[in-house]
Parts: structure tokens; sequence; C-alpha cells
């Protein structure tokens, strides 16, 4: 990285990494002709100690160099931490920790670890870090207050996982890439409490003081006071996990947990103690599920392989006909430990098992070619079931034929984990870069369940449309229209249109492709697909 004096060109720095630790600070007084390496043997600047003395670097990813615009004798550089020089480059004092209770015992600032980029604006020092953007306001006198995060409020979170309570006033823990882990209350919105990269967590089914998170390869977490002190958990057995490991809760016993590894583990007492309740599983496990209605029943998946155990795994694991591709995510239906569904790699995206997975139905139907990964089942009598894409989400019930876009206003975003609030009938929507997401559940009553003959009697036409598309119904209705694309995107909406039994609307602006129409009504919501031509 390379940095000029504004005030005086002629200097410049050029600051240089060494196998991801500091390698070195270079100056030139002659405006590039010729440099001169700085004093900084045994300084490692781009490690976690405030002191540079370990051995530890990320750069160039956590790397940058930035001079006062009215003073080229204070430069300042960062790695995972922000440093500040006085006299040119020739020592450097730290002016930040990322580890915030550390920051204020030292008096220095606070600011998120692993510093991208540094820049002035006037004599303001802005950071750009993993974390959110810092700013620095007076530069020379370094104190607690030394950086201000300026990104509070802006919802850009990657969640890799998240969990839920089913309560009124939900609670809910993300575990997040380079963020950890927190937790999302109404009363006092997030709270971190886990560092590093946040995975799998879980709030506690009898006590949502209760919290557990996972950071990277499955090392363990509980809470048992809302984050005020965290308990770390003995990881069991030999090795460790994936980057994001299983960890699920017993829908029924309490205390009760179980975690994959290369092996499914069980414990009964919070996670001081575990044991083995599978056989090898021929490497690491990527999924891992419980049957609410019977926590007895548990499946596993480890890349294409999928396992079932029906007794809780006191004899061995079965292995199970592949569905087809590696497996991104499994879902259970709540009262049915024997309807399952798996989002995978395959072209089939979707496949779905009313028999334990001894036999598999292709539910591509007319999903989108995008990467399908997170599902979850609906109680709702008919069997709904929600899919997150990497762009969307999707939902199908035992009444619909083809999949119905479910996106409306959520970005388009990767959707990496999908749970559903039974207490307050809420989809919440875990993204990799938007956060977090909540939706009420597609209604009740579908428009014409009541009575079929209405709903049958919608027609559009024609199909294919070209210019108009025409919406026939038996009877006069007050309700909003909404034209989505194949992706789910919303393109049209018509709000508190009166309809006497026909309506028209302009698709001429649509390119060709496959449409969605919804009609939503106080009676519930019905939708039509449309071919545009």
């Amino acid at each position: 990285m390379m940095a000029i004096s504004a005030s005086n060109p002629s200097i410049l720095y050029v600051l240089e990494a060494n196998s991801g630790k500091f390698g070195g600070l270079y100056k030139s007084v002659d405006g590039g002709a010729s440099f001169d390496e700085l004093n900084h043997a045994g300084a490692n600047y781009f490690g976690y100690s405030t002191q540079a003395n370990d051995n530890r670097g990320q750069a160039p990813r956590d790397m940058d160099i930035a001079v006062h615009p009215a003073n080229p004798n204070e430069v300042h550089i960062a790695g995972i931490l922000t440093w500040r020089s006085m006299d040119g480059g020739i020592s450097f004092f730290c002016t930040s920790d990322w580890i915030p209770d550390n920051a204020a015992a030292a008096n220095i600032g606070y600011c998120h670890a692993d510093v991208d980029i540094l820049e002035f604006h006037g004599n303001t020092l802005y950071a750009g870090t993993d974390g959110g953007i810092f700013k620095a306001e007076n530069t020379e006198v370094i104190n607690a207050n030394y950086y201000t995060d300026i990104t509070n409020g802006i919802g850009i979170r990657q969640f890799y996982k998240i969990g839920i309570s089913q309560t009124p006033n939900v609670v809910v823990t993300g575990g997040s890439q380079d963020n950890g882990s927190s937790f999302y209350t109404e009363a006092n919105g997030w709270i971190d409490w886990l560092g590093a990269d946040g995975m799998e967590g879980f709030v506690d089914k009898d006590n949502s003081n209760i919290m557990y998170g996972t950071s990277q390869n499955g090392q363990l977490y509980r809470t048992d006071n809302a984050a005020y002190s965290i308990t770390y958990l003995q990881e069991p057995g030999a090795g460790s996990g994936n980057w994001v490991t299983p960890f699920e809760q017993d829908p029924i016993a309490p205390n009760t947990i179980y975690l994959g590894y290369d092996r499914v583990y069980k414990s009964t007492n919070k996670g001081s103690t575990w044991q083995v309740v599978s056989q090898h599983l021929g490497g690491n496990i990527e999924q891992l599920k419980l049957a609410e209605s019977n926590p007895n029943v548990l499946y596993a998946a480890n890349g294409a392989q999928l396992y079932k155990t029906e007794d809780g795994g006191a004899t061995s694991w079965q292995l199970l006909t592949a569905p087809g591709g590696l497996i991104n995510s499994i879902a259970i239906h709540p009262a049915n430990p024997n309807l399952i569904a798996v989002a995978t790699t395959s072209t089939n995206k979707v496949s779905v098992s009313s028999d334990g997975g001894q036999t598999w139905e292709n539910f591509r139907k007319n999903l989108p070619n995008f990467s399908a990964l997170a599902l979850v089942w609906d109680d709702n009598g008919k069997d709904g079931l929600y899919l997150g894409m990497d762009y969307g989400i999707y939902y199908i019930d035992s009444i619909l034929d083809d999949w119905q876009p479910f996106s409306t206003n959520l970005p388009n975003v990767q959707i990496n984990e999908l749970e559903v609030n039974a207490a307050e009938d809420k989809l919440y929507a875990a993204t990799y870069g938007r956060g977090l997401w909540s939706s009420p559940l597609v209604e009740d009553e579908v428009l014409g369940t009541s009575s079929v003959s209405w709903a049958t009697a919608i027609t559009v036409s024609p199909n294919p449309a070209k210019d108009v598309l025409n919406i026939l119904l038996p009877q006069a209705i007050e309700a909003d229209i909404r034209i989505f694309d194949i992706q789910g995107k919303l393109l049209r909406f018509y709000a508190d249109k009166q309809i006497d039994q026909k309506i028209s609307l302009p698709v001429a602006n649509l390119v060709a492709g496959v449409y969605f129409v919804r009609m939503g009504t106080e009676q519930g919501s019905v939708t039509k697909k449309f071919l545009k031509e």
C-alpha cells in the first residue's frame, strides 16, 4: 500500500506485508526517486498485540496506510489494529484495540478488528473494517474515545445461521461472518455476545435468557443470563467440526443439546458433558436436524449422504437413499417425522420424501436456476414449505401446483437460514449481507379454500399475454394486485383495486418470460401464473 502527502507530494510512504505480517515501511522525500526503509525490526503492526510483538497477521487483506493531508509527518497504518506515527513513520503508537474492555483499560480507542481501508477526509480519519466504519475526528489526541462507530443501524450483517425463541416477544440469536454472535429483542435491539466468526446458535426452548452459540469449527458457548456472563463449553471428542458446525436443541427434553462433528454428540446437562450417539458418518457432519414431534428421529447429512436414526442413536444410523447433489439444508415437518425436505446442489433444487428418506419426489417445479440453501416447514394444515435461495424466498404447499415468490420488500440477497415463530406467525430470514428480515406467514386461508369453485373460477387471459393481461373473477371484489417475475421481484403493485369481475393490466413493457399475478383480499390471497410472449 502507498500513501502520498497532500501538503508535500514529494513525501511518499510504501507499506509492505510479509507472509501476512508487517514487512516494512519505506519513505521517499524526493518524489520516489529514492526510498529508505525505516527501522522497525522486530515489530509486527499487523497482529493482535497492541505492543506489536506477536507473530500473526492477515495482510494484505487487512492492511492500509494514510497520511494526514496537512501534516506529512502524521502517518496512520492498520492491519488488525490501527497505529499512528507523529514523526514521519519513525515510531508508532497503537490507537485502537479490537476488544472494547481492553481498549478502555488502555485508554485507547475501540475499532473493530480487520481494517481494510484508511482514508482522510479533511482532518477526519475514516477506518473501514469488517465490523463497520469508524471515524477519528481528533487524530492528535489518543484516548478511549478516539474512534466513533458511524454504522449503527446499517443492516449489512452477513448471517450464517440464526435461532429464535417460540415466544410472542421473539428473541433471535444470530452468528455472522467476522462479527461473532449477537442477539435481538424488541426492547433492546441488537447486543453482541460472542466474538470471532459467529455460526449456529439457538435460544433455549424453556428460558429465553439462555442461549447457545458457536464460532468457527464448532467452538461452543452458552449464556444463562442474556449474555451478562458467558460459559465456554468443552468440545467433545477429538477433532473439530466444520466451519459452520451443526448445533441443535432437543425440542422436548430440557437441557439436552446435539452437536455434529464426524459423529453426533449429545449432552443432557447443557453441554457440560457429552456422549457419542452415532457411528462415524464418513466425515464432518454438515447438516443435523431433530424431529419436533419425535426427537428420537434425527437426520444428518455429510456431503451427498443422508443418515437417519429412529431411536436417538441407540443403534447404528441408517444410510438413506441419496436425494442427489450435496445437501445444503434438511427440514422435518413439525407434525410428521417422516415428511422431510432437502435443499441440494442438484438440478432438482428441492426433493421431498414422505417415507423418511426411502424415496424422493422432485420438487423443482418452476423454481429458477438459483442455489437452494434453506428450508423450513410451516405446520399450517397444508404442509407449507418455505425455501431460501441465493436470490429470494419461495413458498409452496399441498394446494399449490407451483412455487410462489415470497420476497416482497426483501433485498435480492442470499438466504442462509429460515425459522418459523409459531407464537407470532412470522417467518425469519437470515441473509448474507443484508441482516435479519421477518415477514408474516402465508395467510392461513388461501382464497377459495372454503369454496374451491370460487378460486378455480378466477382466470387470466390471454395466456401467453402480449400487451394486456385480463383477470376474470366470478364476482366483484376489492383486492391488492401484485405482479412478480420468476425471481420473486415485485414489478407492479396496484393497491385497493375495485374489480367488477374483470380488470385489465398492461404488460407490454415486460420482457418475455414467466410471471405471477397475486390478488390479496380480506379473505386471503390467490396466485396465478402467466407467460409473457
